[in-house]
């Protein structure tokens, strides 16, 4: 069995989906640190809103925009593009799930354990969602990447 040679439009854009994921990973991180280091916590959090969504632009620009298209799809790419886009609606789906538990958790603790302010509440939920408006369009761009990585690989077999 002979190794074929991976294009390099699929390795562009799986470092720009790795690189995504690293900023809002870091993003994340910038969550579970509000209530302890909130110094900390805005300027990681601005830095890899930042990051993630210059990654966001280049993945786009990797994909052609496929994720936005202006122009009428053939079949094939409107059922990718439709099965990216309810990509995009379950990743939002879970998302605003783990947000209405973190409620919960956050009442719970702020009766036994803490007493956030109203502003500290209040920002870190607007941290929340705005990863989640940062998220989802990465989700519905990463899921049209991996569609677009898997017809070229297969194409160059």
């Amino acid at each position: 069995m002979t190794t074929r040679a991976i294009p390099e439009s699929v390795t562009r854009r799986k470092r720009r989906i790795l690189f995504t994921d690293v900023a809002f990973g870091f993003y994340q991180f910038a969550l579970i640190t509000h209530f302890f280091q909130p110094g900390i916590s805005n300027v990681l959090w601005i830095l890899s809103g930042l990051v993630a969504a210059f990654g966001t632009i280049q993945l786009r620009r990797s994909i052609g925009g496929a994720d936005l298209p202006d122009a009428e799809l053939d079949e094939y790419e409107l059922t990718r593009h439709l099965e990216a886009r309810e990509d995009g609606l379950k990743t939002s789906l879970v998302i605003s799930t783990v947000l209405f538990v973190i409620t919960g958790f956050l009442a719970i603790a702020a009766k036994l354990w803490f007493e956030p302010t109203g502003a500290d509440v209040a920002i870190f939920f607007g941290k929340a969602i705005c990863f989640q408006l940062a998220f989802v369009p990465f989700a519905v761009a990463r899921s049209l990447a991996g569609k677009i990585n898997r017809d070229e690989l297969i194409s160059a077999g």
